[in-house]
């Protein structure tokens, strides 16, 4: 239309004449310009922040020293926690309500009675101790992270930097059974790849014993940035990602903010939402002829009934997303004050996202895939830091804004990434939906067994999988 009209003044005053080549050359610009953009990689805009106490200093740079860190305990420490645990109420379960109602009393007592009498924190201590930890200050708050390089490197083989974010109710913790796999696979019959990895788990702000931020608006793309800060700092200018549950967010943030210092990303949960017409016609159509709408048998299995597994069972395990996302704080005082009550809101969570049939159970399952001294361990990195509250506030900053408006929601994940999909996590997401976002997608597993602990559960099926995606992406 524009070089029509262009045309027709050429045509009525000659005078004019410059002004068609002139236009059709702006016109062929801006042409080529939204061809370019059309294959051209959007991110998020980097920028800073500061979550210090106080206002950030005009003067003086921040100390980026690399600080040893070790977690201690004391006496008074472990005295405070028993003495609580003593004087706990407890309100009689309903008869055969199992963990429908929430964490069950009558197990929670047993719980409660092993935490108090034989759990031996320092003893934990020590475990936790056994990988060297660390904090360094980015943004003015201390960030805490556990490294680990391999104790032996086959000649010929690279190692690879590989970050691992954890989740809520989670913790750096859930990652100590699969690093040994990460870092030594040869000692665990993981041999088979020329793969080997250096694992860094940060502790999220505001989670164990990572500083809590002191301002308002700390998300997932504050903290993507932080960790960024934090490998350039360890002086990585490329590497790997992994995360799920908040972890999975954080990451995939860090792959849009800087596509060209990620190697590859790998999930073990995506959040993408069925909007528009093209998502409401793939559901209605998938539930009849999945093939038409690039559903595989497997997807059918665990998508359908849709509004069972995908409504009911959503609605049903996310009361504390409510309530986190909107008054962290009210409800976070509570837990803040009694170990049991903490326990409880903690633990329920590694029930339910464990396996869906759990919750049928009296004793919610917990024991058949952890240990007691595991769940108490978790636990405690929120006791003794206090940091219950301020877990709960990532929550409120991340979803008080529309997240179809965020920078992240527009942008599309071009990095190789790599998904496993464990079946009893919270969601399913099919390829077929998950190619809408993650552009690149590298591998996707239908993983045999597991739910949303996948580290902490299912530690060598998640290792294998990593490993595999790494693989094919260094063969690109």
């Amino acid at each position: 239309k524009i070089l029509c009209l262009l045309l027709r003044s050429f045509e009525y005053s000659q005078k004019n004449a410059i002004l068609v080549p002139v236009a059709a050359l702006g016109v062929g610009g801006m042409l080529v310009c939204w061809m370019r953009s059309r294959h051209k990689i959007k991110t998020i805009e980097m920028g800073d922040g500061w979550w210090g106490s106080g206002e950030r200093p005009l003067h003086g740079k921040e100390d980026e020293s690399i600080r040893p860190f070790k977690i201690e305990t004391s006496d008074q420490e472990i005295e405070d926690l028993h003495r609580r645990l003593d004087n706990a109420r407890y309100t009689p379960p309903l008869e055969g309500a199992a963990f429908h109602y929430g964490f069950n009393a009558n197990y929670l007592r047993k719980v409660v009675a092993y935490w108090r009498n034989q759990f031996d924190w320092r003893k934990q201590v020590e475990i936790l101790n056994q990988y060297p930890h660390f904090r360094t200050t980015i943004e003015g708050i201390d960030i805490h992270f556990i490294h680990v390089k391999p104790s032996y490197v086959p000649h010929g083989r690279a190692v690879k930097p590989l970050l691992m974010v954890h989740g809520w109710p989670g913790s750096f913790y859930e990652f100590y059974k699969i690093i040994p796999l990460l870092t030594e696979p040869a000692r665990h019959g993981l041999n088979e790849g020329d793969v080997v990895f250096e694992v860094i788990c940060p502790s999220i702000p505001g989670y164990g014993f990572s500083e809590a931020p002191h301002k308002k608006g700390f998300d997932t793309i504050a903290a993507a940035r932080i960790f960024h800060k934090l490998m350039n700092r360890l002086g990585f200018k490329q590497y790997y990602l992994q995360g799920g549950d908040w972890g999975s967010d954080i990451t995939k943030n860090m792959a849009l903010m800087l596509p060209q210092s990620v190697k590859g990303l790998h999930l073990n949960l995506i959040f993408i939402s069925q909007q528009g017409l093209g998502g409401i016609i793939s559901v209605m159509l998938g539930a009849y002829v999945p093939w038409l709408v690039g559903l595989t048998k497997e997807d059918a299995r665990r998508v359908y009934p849709y509004m069972q597994k995908n409504v009911y069972d959503l609605v049903r395990e996310s009361g504390y997303l409510h309530i986190q996302g909107t008054k962290p704080d009210t409800a976070g005082c509570g837990l803040n004050d009694s170990p049991v009550g903490l326990a409880a809101y903690i633990l329920e969570k590694f029930s339910t996202w464990t396996d869906k049939s759990f919750p049928h159970k009296d004793d919610g399952g917990l024991e058949s895939k952890y240990t007691l001294d595991e769940l108490l361990t978790n636990v405690m990195i929120y006791w003794v830091t206090s940091s219950i509250v301020s877990s709960m506030r990532f929550y409120k900053e991340n979803l008080t804004k529309d997240p179809f408006l965020s920078a992240d929601a527009r942008n599309e994940v071009r990095v190789p990434t790599g998904i496993a999909a464990f079946p009893q996590e919270i969601v399913h997401i099919p390829r077929v939906w998950a190619k809408r976002l993650f552009k690149n997608i590298i591998t996707y597993t239908y993983m045999p067994r597991g739910g949303h602990f996948a580290a902490f559960e299912e530690p060598k099926l998640l290792a294998q999988d990593i490993m595999n995606f790494v693989r094919k992406v260094e063969q690109l």
